[in-house]
């Protein structure tokens, strides 16, 4: 089923795809270069030297490439785009594409992971970390995320867990009603993970021990934050998916609805930059 006119139809699902491709890969990439590079115009590694693990020369060329990766990967898909509308492709293929751009735009964010990891990895073994303070243990998550925030997370999850129970105990998606367990599943297994990460951030090693407590306690209540906002924003995802199935409405809605998604955790991931002290990395 169809709640919207085909054409209505069309123009949001290429909306949709149009500013995944500008917001992932043009706005918010162009925002990861900007940021880079005025930190190492501004806080350089010959005098911040315990800011950086690699010389200048390897951070600016990994600027290079990750601009070169994001604009590449922007014109491939928007041509693409271009192509499916040209041809009138089928609605469903080009909702189908924006899991598929969506993956794609992924491996430039992958690889700057990869590189910051390392990095960590790389200041733990130079300037060997330790674990975490008592005064810092002490902390309780309250501390960081509002306790608001925490109890609108837990009723978010509930709420979906609760749905999808009843879909299948109700079996209203009928001989697709198991599928609800897995929705469950997939939910559940996310919870778990971003609490791990909730905890890591809390009570895990360190791996910078030149941060001020100041600013650390800044780093905690930002990871904290945002990983309670993921957890809502994907509970209602779930809930989302749910409701479509539930109302047998075209599964564009769910691609479209996914792409949107995809959007929110970059754009929730990348925003609120931290002002740290640097002036202990001399």
């Amino acid at each position: 089923m169809t709640l919207l006119n085909p054409d209505l139809m069309t123009a949001i699902i290429y909306l949709a795809v149009i500013s995944q491709i500008f917001t992932i890969s043009v706005f918010l990439a162009n925002k990861w270069s900007q940021r880079k590079v005025s930190l190492l115009t501004k806080y350089p590694p010959k005098d911040y030297p315990n800011l950086y693990v690699q010389s200048s020369n390897t951070e600016f060329n990994r600027v290079k490439l990750r601009k070169l990766m994001d604009y590449s990967i922007a014109f491939i898909s928007l041509s693409a785009v271009i192509f499916f509308y040209l041809t009138k492709a089928n609605l469903e293929v080009v909702a189908s594409s924006i899991l598929i751009i969506a993956a794609i735009q992924l491996l430039p964010w992958l690889l700057s992971n990869y590189w910051c990891k390392e990095n960590n990895r790389l200041m733990a073994k130079n300037f060997p970390s330790t674990k975490r303070k008592s005064s810092f243990e002490q902390r309780k998550l309250i501390d960081f995320v509002s306790p608001l925030k925490l109890i609108f997370s837990v009723l978010s999850y509930s709420v979906t867990l609760i749905f999808s129970l009843y879909i299948f105990i109700e079996q209203l998606w009928l001989e697709h009603s198991n599928k609800a367990l897995l929705l469950i599943l997939l939910n559940t297994t996310m919870v778990i993970y971003l609490a791990w990460l909730l905890f890591v951030s809390l009570y895990g090693k360190k791996k910078d021990n030149f941060i001020t407590s100041e600013d650390r306690l800044k780093v905690i209540a930002k990871k904290c934050n945002t990983l309670a906002a993921f957890l809502i924003l994907y509970s209602i995802f779930i809930a989302g998916i749910c409701l479509i199935r539930t109302f047998d409405l075209n599964q564009v809605y769910v691609s479209v609805m996914t792409g949107l998604f995809i959007q929110l955790l970059f754009v929730l991931s990348f925003t609120n930059n931290i002002d740290k002290n640097y002036d202990v990395y001399k």
